[in-house]
């Protein structure tokens, strides 16, 4: 009989015992997966942001307002292709503990400020055209069940109000890690003016700018030339790279982060629990057992690959079937969580699974250590005197 038959022979010998542990190790990969999962998709805007776009919003706070007519002077300066603006919405649709990730801005300057936007010629004509109309993911579409002609009813909260608008586009994002394809978008000239009637403090009002800038010029020159443009104003501007601003929203956030960083490394010590406890139950199981083989000649390298070998195999199989359950329980995950409306992706890439196989294979082979040199330190006469 090979050592391996020997390895597979023993793994299978207590059959509960091997599938508790297992089950125990998959359910240690599948939380420590969905962690990883959670932390890419904080940090995945940050690295993937568009390198040419710039935010501007107010130097105070991100939620007070600019007027809408800084749009003009921005673009007046030197190195702007195009200027963008927008407010949070905040429409309610149905269920007011989740209000949907909607924004009013318009639409032209939409669809060129974000290339991952991708629509046929015709849908874009039919958003742009129909005040009334907006523009739809496809994600968010499919959850609600809305097709291009359905009137969505909206409980305004940013706008307070009752709005109806007319779905006039899907679309779908070509990365939506840094555009998702879990928002709506409504005509910002509808809400304006809407607004002049119900609450006129909040017309020609604006959340952000998002700027384009030409190619060859550098981004941080027009940044620094738009706050300069505003400085000692009533609204006084901050402005930074896409990328830049969305690392500063995530760090605000950092006490959360380093907790889910700190969660991901107690998982691994439980799985090594787990593993090394079953592991030491099944050695001493075998003593006797293992103080024959040792009278037969078997060398400390065969008992060290026996253990090892066990280990490997039940950190495989619960690697497995804890990746085999990720990706679904991702889905029912980003749906029950989301994010202020926004529900994540949480794409499985080959990194998150590399990483769950690298924590279960170093799990796998720590796990081993101290049962296998408690096995190869034990004197065979000891262990053939063992009783239980």
């Amino acid at each position: 009989m090979t050592l391996g038959r020997l390895v597979l022979r023993n793994t299978v010998r207590r059959p509960v015992r091997t599938g508790l542990t297992v089950v125990g190790l998959a359910m240690v990969v599948l939380a420590f997966g969905l962690i990883r999962l959670t932390l890419n998709q904080w940090t995945a805007t940050a690295t993937e942001a568009n390198k040419n776009r710039l935010v501007t919003v107010h130097a105070m706070s991100g939620f007070l307002k600019l007027p809408l007519a800084y749009k003009d002077r921005i673009a007046a300066l030197p190195g702007v292709q195009s200027v963008h603006y927008g407010v949070w919405f905040g429409g309610i649709y149905k269920d007011p503990k989740q209000p949907l990730a909607s924004f009013a801005e318009p639409p032209a300057t939409l669809l060129s400020a974000y290339p991952e936007i991708l629509l046929s010629e015709e849908s874009k004509l039919r958003f742009i055209q129909d005040r009334r109309g907006c523009l739809v993911g496809i994600r968010l579409a499919e959850r609600h069940g809305w097709k291009v002609g359905d009137v969505i009813p909206l409980s305004g909260t940013a706008y307070p109000g009752q709005w109806e608008v007319v779905v006039r586009a899907i679309y779908r994002s070509n990365n939506a890690k840094v555009f998702s394809d879990e928002e709506l978008y409504l005509h910002w000239d509808y809400v304006n003016e809407q607004m002049k009637t119900t609450d006129p403090a909040l017309v020609d009002q604006v959340e952000w700018y998002t700027t384009r800038t030409l190619p060859g010029i550098q981004p941080s020159t027009v940044a620094a030339a738009i706050d300069a443009t505003f400085a000692n104003s009533f609204a006084e501007t901050r402005t930074q790279l896409e990328q830049a601003f969305v690392a500063g929203w995530i760090a605000r956030s950092s006490a959360l982060l380093h907790g889910l960083e700190i969660m991901s490394g107690v998982i691994n010590g439980i799985a090594l629990l787990v593993l090394a406890n079953a592991l030491a139950m099944a050695v001493r199981e075998r003593t006797k057992e293992y103080g024959v083989l040792k009278t037969l000649g078997f060398q400390p390298r065969h008992f060290f690959g026996l253990v090892l070998g066990e280990s490997l195999v039940l950190a495989f199989l619960g690697g497995v079937l804890g990746l085999g359950l990720l990706y679904p329980t991702a889905t029912v995950y980003g749906e029950l969580a989301p994010m202020g409306g926004y529900v994540p992706t949480y794409e499985l890439t080959a990194e998150t699974v590399g990483l769950c196989l690298a924590m279960i294979l170093l799990v796998g082979v720590t796990a081993a250590l101290w049962p296998a040199l408690r096995l190869i330190r034990t004197p065979a006469l000891q262990e053939l005197r063992h009783i239980g």
